[in-house]
């Protein structure tokens, strides 16, 4: 049987605090090692990720793509800030009962503690977030706006470079994400936070995702409310 994402992700947070709790430190800083090139690797491509998957999503809108990304903008905003909104008051109101001072003063006596990796290999990435978010919308408008038009093969090459992204994220990315994880948790256990945050965590957990069907229930009400659908 395959197993998915998640699952992978779960078992990656138990061998992490499996090895961090009873594996010499050698090996632990080996998995961390490993997890920190990975980490630098994903925050290599997730701008290009941005770029290949926002200016394809604007490029594919037909005509109007400017007045439609306005108003899909504003909705996005507006969601955020509500979703915010509610966010901060659950926190504010809920999650102090979760945390004790007792909890706060063991994380911050282990705050400053990590497990150092033999060596690190630094890859900048090529844009920043917001630039490449600047980036797509300018690049998708301006294929959507040419479409048909003068565009020549501009489209087809965006497209071949999503479907670039595409293999590095079905084929690199995901595959390895358990392995982020894992060294994240070797890291945290062998610094002493693991049990620390886990007893908090698992009840954050329950909170947020309670928290994502109320605003997804209410996104779909209003969205099905003024789209006269089910």
């Amino acid at each position: 049987m395959k197993l998915g994402l998640v699952p992978k992700i779960i078992i990656g947070i138990i061998l992490g605090t499996l090895i961090g709790q009873y594996m010499p430190t050698e090996v632990c800083r080996l998995v961390v090692t490993l997890s920190g090139i990975f980490s630098n690797f994903l925050k290599f491509v997730i701008p290009m990720m941005i770029l290949a998957y926002v200016t394809m999503g604007i490029a594919d809108l037909t005509q109007g793509a400017g007045k439609l990304l306005l108003i899909t903008a504003l909705l996005a905003y507006g969601s955020t800030l509500i979703g915010g909104t509610f966010s901060f008051f659950v926190a504010d109101n809920l999650f102090p009962s979760f945390i004790s001072s007792n909890v706060t003063e063991q994380l911050s006596k282990v705050a400053g503690v990590t497990l150092e990796p033999f060596f690190s290999i630094s890859i900048p990435p090529i844009l920043d977030t917001i630039s490449a978010v600047v980036l797509a919308f300018i690049l998708g408008l301006s294929l959507s706006a040419l479409k048909g038009k003068t565009i020549g093969d501009t489209y087809g090459t965006v497209k071949d470079f999503s479907g670039i992204i595409d293999a590095v994220l079905t084929h690199a990315i995901i595959p390895f994400l358990p392995l982020y994880v894992c060294g994240t948790f070797v890291d945290m256990t062998k610094s002493g936070k693991t049990f620390v945050i886990l007893g908090v965590l698992w009840k954050v957990f329950l909170v947020v995702i309670a928290m994502h069907f109320i605003l997804l229930f209410v996104q779909f009400m209003v969205a099905g409310t003024i789209g006269h659908k089910n």
